[in-house]
């Protein structure tokens, strides 16, 4: 669920061309851009990463892995792109839209603040940015300066009852409105209501999440799976944090659940896998880790989990060619590296 809803889908900006005009750079280029829009994010980060051997300053391309780590929830490495492609070009909208998409998944909402900041610089006119900044600091619990900018808003563009209702609700302490729009005072329906609703329980949780309160939070997302709605991320986010919790039974109920609902997510088997793992069923660890795999063909995660289940079954030199295939396929994980110079499997 992208909650800044002014950023599309697939954060499909118009195709830049890296300047480096050459015949391959273009060709690799359209080659990364045809696999994000056929959402094989792996795929198109390995082309980015190739264009960005030829052509290493180019804005456009750490723009585009940034989206491509992002789509396969590698944050860290999706920010550290997206902060390399602000910094060769402080002007571009996309990519300071990009930046305060990756912190607002990630829950540091300060840093998303600041993001906002640099889309209000470059557009003044969008009060939906003005709103977001304000949400952004009361989840980061800084009141006073939500208030600061809903006066900076009403400067600008006057007086109005969302933001008289915006006002109120910091006043109360009540909810807050959605992110990429303006704050209504009533739903039109009992649909608006529903997605109002959610949506103000996720920023909750997220907000739960990020102060460490892991069972509060893991109750506010269970709340929006009890909805119409049922969102695909309210899913991997409960089963992120039951995870967490050591809740292994839980993952995998949760897992086969939201499984009849998006049958094709790999991530879900992967989540059953670990699951079964930790529970010492390794046999079923195996199929369902494969599954993910079928899925998912070049996810070096889920190459690492099953090099693993079979290490604990006694293939280890199997295991040792599929760590290492998992590393060039782009798992940099630090165990890793050390299962494969050692080798052995560390817990």
């Amino acid at each position: 669920m992208v909650l800044l809803g002014y950023i599309p889908v697939v954060f499909a900006q118009k195709p830049v061309v890296p300047a480096a005009d050459t015949a391959m750079i273009k060709t690799l280029f359209f080659a990364g851009l045809r696999e994000k829009l056929n959402e094989d994010y792996g795929k198109a980060s390995e082309i980015f990463n190739k264009v960005l051997l030829m052509a290493p300053d180019n804005a456009a391309v750490y723009y585009e892995i940034a989206v491509a780590n992002y789509r396969q929830n590698k944050l860290l490495d999706a920010e550290m792109a997206i902060k390399r492609a602000t910094s060769l070009d402080v002007n571009n909208t996309w990519y300071w839209m990009m930046m305060a998409e990756v912190y607002k998944r990630k829950g540091d909402m300060e840093a998303m603040a600041a993001a906002l900041n640099q889309l209000i610089r470059l557009s003044p006119d969008r009060a939906e940015y003005y709103f977001d900044r304000s949400n952004a600091y009361l989840l980061a619990g800084k009141a006073e300066d939500a208030m600061r900018g809903y006066d900076e808003l009403e400067k600008r563009f006057g007086p109005s009852d969302e933001l008289t209702g915006a006002r109120k609700r910091i006043a109360s302490g009540s909810s807050i409105a959605r992110f990429g729009e303006k704050p209504a005072e009533q739903p039109k329906n009992s649909n608006d209501a529903g997605q109002d609703r959610d949506e103000q329980l996720f920023l909750l949780a997220e907000s739960l999440y990020k102060k460490g309160d892991l069972p509060g939070a893991l109750a506010q997302f269970k709340l929006i799976l009890e909805g119409r709605a049922q969102p695909y991320k309210a899913w991997e986010q409960t089963l992120n944090i039951q995870l967490l919790l050591k809740q292994y039974k839980d993952v995998i109920k949760t897992a086969e659940h939201a499984l009849t609902i998006y049958p094709n997510q790999a991530i879900l088997y992967y989540f059953i896998a670990l699951a079964l793992h930790h529970e010492h069923q390794r046999q079923e660890a195996l199929t369902n880790v494969k599954a993910a795999m079928d899925l998912d063909t070049e996810n070096g995660i889920y190459m690492e989990l099953y090099a693993d289940l079979l290490f604990l079954n006694g293939k280890q030199d199997e295991a040792l060619v599929l760590w290492k295939k998992a590393k060039a396929a782009g798992n940099t994980s630090e165990k890793l590296n050390r299962k494969i110079n050692e080798r052995k499997y560390l817990e």
